[in-house]
């Protein structure tokens, strides 16, 4: 699997994957995280045009989609709760996959290599992705609520720093 940077030509499949998204979460229990045709077509185009969307691809063509963009992001001004850490972080917004396997744990590896905390947030009934952020090493940290009023968990991730042994003499 490889990780590109999304463009205007790929709007067709983030379209799809999007519903392919909502389609899997309502037949599993999870039919209100993207409601009203979100995430869509305009929010691709805004991911895009900032330069944080991102496709997995691997021989066959693009598998699946997801916005990363640095912070602060509105959404996680406040949380009951708490947050890990203060510092700065990127977020991971609108993950859609329409095949493969890994493809959570790719996407997490991406960017855990370009950022050094990372938040994301899923629906309290999206169990495929709380077992895949928890896999990862993301922690819970509380509920927030999103821009259409309804809540959803807010996990963090903080990447380990080395120990330094001190010398001996």
């Amino acid at each position: 699997m490889k990780i590109r940077i999304a463009s205007s030509d790929d709007l067709e499949f983030i379209e799809g994957a999007y519903e392919h998204a909502r389609a899997f979460m309502q037949a599993h229990g999870n039919a209100t995280q993207w409601p009203d045709g979100y995430p869509g077509r305009i929010d691709a185009e805004e991911d895009i045009a900032h330069g944080h969307c991102f496709l997995v691809t691997d021989e066959v063509g693009p598998l699946a989609v997801f916005s990363f963009a640095p912070g602060p992001d509105e959404t996680y001004a406040s949380v009951d709760g708490a947050w890990h850490s203060d510092a700065d972080y990127h977020v991971i917004h609108r993950m859609a996959a329409v095949r493969g396997h890994g493809v959570a744990r790719a996407i997490f590896k991406f960017t855990a290599e370009h950022a050094d905390y990372l938040r994301c947030d899923t629906h309290e009934d999206n169990v495929p992705m709380r077992r895949a952020l928890e896999s990862f090493g993301f922690r819970e940290c509380g509920l927030i609520t999103v821009a259409n009023g309804t809540q959803r968990i807010a996990y963090d991730w903080i990447k380990e720093t080395p120990c330094v042994s001190a010398s001996r003499s």
